[in-house]
């Protein structure tokens, strides 16, 4: 078996991560009411001001260049205007139908992919990936129906707004894989992070409440820092060294296992009970064997020499710019 280490522990750790953050969040809302975008006008320039040693000693070197810099803003669009959506959806849609129609990036990466990246075609041959889908699918509708996701009214608008956060953060990841190719995943998402910033902190003065900032408790504060630490800058970064190795397709893929994370660790930190019972565990169960497939269809990218050198961890140059995204 030819499965990249790094790159299923990267996608293994961004999920467990991502599965888990929800439930911070949740917590936080107590301490920002009705507030999403001053949570996240202040936790994203926290995710980059972490970041600030990392960039100055690549800019020191030299690996910091304007065609890195302006590579990145691409992806710093599709993350922004995804953050945009992300934060108006709680106030049209109920919690369990957002997690399972966001769960629709995973169509627009994966067809993404296959137009860009001549690679990672060779999964659309692969039964192992066509398998993993397909239980991945049937597991988050499960889990969602199970959920009641759909036992109350669905407003038509709110799943467009959701629709359309989907398309974004969908593409946000494969544009990742394209314009970031062969830079360090450390700068990538560390310039990322500063244009998203800069635009949450921008919707944050124009329609939050940064006032209420100053009334965060030494819990609230704990939870706007484990979450921009976690949420923001870990995760990301172990999300773009998955992106980089295994490719858009599985990663994004292998996304669908986080809303069951989330129901599990709410369950033991929040103490909510998991809706569906026995139903949404045996949904459970398909959403992991469906996950399971997709990283063992790495072994047919490692089958493609063209494909296992593309998933090796990119370098970059000594001029900092690393290749053009085009050139493959």
């Amino acid at each position: 078996m030819k499965i990249d280490r790094k790159g299923t522990l990267a996608v293994l750790a961004n999920v467990c991560i991502w599965g888990s953050t929800p439930v911070l969040l949740k917590d936080l809302t107590a301490y920002l009411p009705d507030d999403p975008w001053t949570a996240n006008g202040i936790r994203y320039p926290i995710a980059a001001v972490l970041l600030w040693p990392a960039l100055y000693l690549a800019w020191q070197r030299g690996d910091l260049g304007s065609r890195v810099l302006s590579r990145a803003l691409v992806p710093a669009a599709f993350a922004f205007i995804g953050q945009i959506f992300w934060a108006a959806a709680p106030y049209y849609i109920q919690a369990n139908a957002i997690g399972f129609f966001i769960k629709a990036s995973t169509i627009w990466a994966v067809a993404a992919a296959m137009i860009l990246f001549p690679t990672e075609r060779v999964l659309l041959g692969s039964p192992r990936f066509g398998i993993g889908l397909l239980l991945a699918f049937a597991g988050l509708a499960g889990l969602s129906i199970s959920g009641g996701a759909f036992s109350h009214s669905v407003n038509g608008q709110g799943i467009a707004i959701i629709l359309l956060c989907g398309v974004f953060f969908g593409l946000y990841g494969v544009s990742v894989r394209y314009f970031m190719e062969g830079i360090s995943p450390l700068i990538s998402f560390g310039v990322v992070a500063q244009y998203v910033s800069a635009g949450t902190v921008i919707l944050m003065l124009f329609f939050g409440r940064p006032g209420s900032i100053g009334s965060l408790s030494p819990w609230g504060w704990f939870l706007v820092f484990s979450t921009a630490v976690l949420g923001v800058c870990i995760s990301h970064i172990f999300f773009y060294v998955a992106l980089l190795r295994l490719g858009a397709s599985i990663t994004s893929s292998f996304q669908m296992l986080s809303p069951f994370l989330t129901s599990i660790v709410a369950a033991l930190y929040l103490g909510e009970k998991m809706e569906g019972g026995s139903w949404a565990w045996a949904a459970g169960s398909l959403l992991v064997a469906g996950g399971l497939c997709l990283l063992w269809a790495q072994n047919d990218l490692a089958g493609d020499e063209d494909t296992e050198a593309s998933i090796q961890e990119p370098q970059l140059s000594s001029s900092g710019e690393g290749s053009s995204p085009a050139s493959g």
